[in-house]
């Protein structure tokens, strides 16, 4: 969880606000956060890929000691999840008990807060995941 400029926010509304990736057009292999070469081929040609908001709780972690700046959110919990599309990503479970999680657990995204700079600083958005 980075913090920094409102700039450097704005300039990734497109794929920080949807579940946006690329794709390879010759090979089908899906990246998100979106790549600007491919690993396998960096001659490929990529293209925009959403994809799907649903996915499944991998693995999760409870995070007691919180990064400078997420003192307030701790403690928290992060997990892997594996979406519809077979991509894993690291993210934040919202609005669920300890007791609730388990492997397999069927999840959705949500549009929350990420943080606020300071009592008038910025305050970032994006997305975490849920229950579905």
């Amino acid at each position: 969880m980075y913090k920094g400029s409102s700039p450097k926010s704005w300039r990734k509304y497109k794929t920080k606000y949807r579940l946006l990736g690329n794709q390879g057009v010759k090979s089908g292999k899906k990246y998100y956060p979106p790549v600007f070469v491919s690993e396998k081929n960096p001659n490929e040609k990529l293209k925009d890929y959403e994809f799907k908001e649903e996915g499944k709780l991998i693995t999760w972690s409870i995070v007691h000691g919180a990064p400078q700046g997420y003192e307030e959110y701790a403690p928290y919990i992060i997990g892997i999840v594996e979406l519809e599309d077979n991509e894993r990503i690291t993210t934040q479970i919202v609005n669920i008990k300890k007791s609730q999680l388990k492997y397999g657990l069927k999840l959705r995204t949500v549009f929350r807060k990420i943080y606020q700079d300071g009592n008038e600083g910025i305050i970032d958005y994006g997305l975490k995941f849920t229950v579905k």
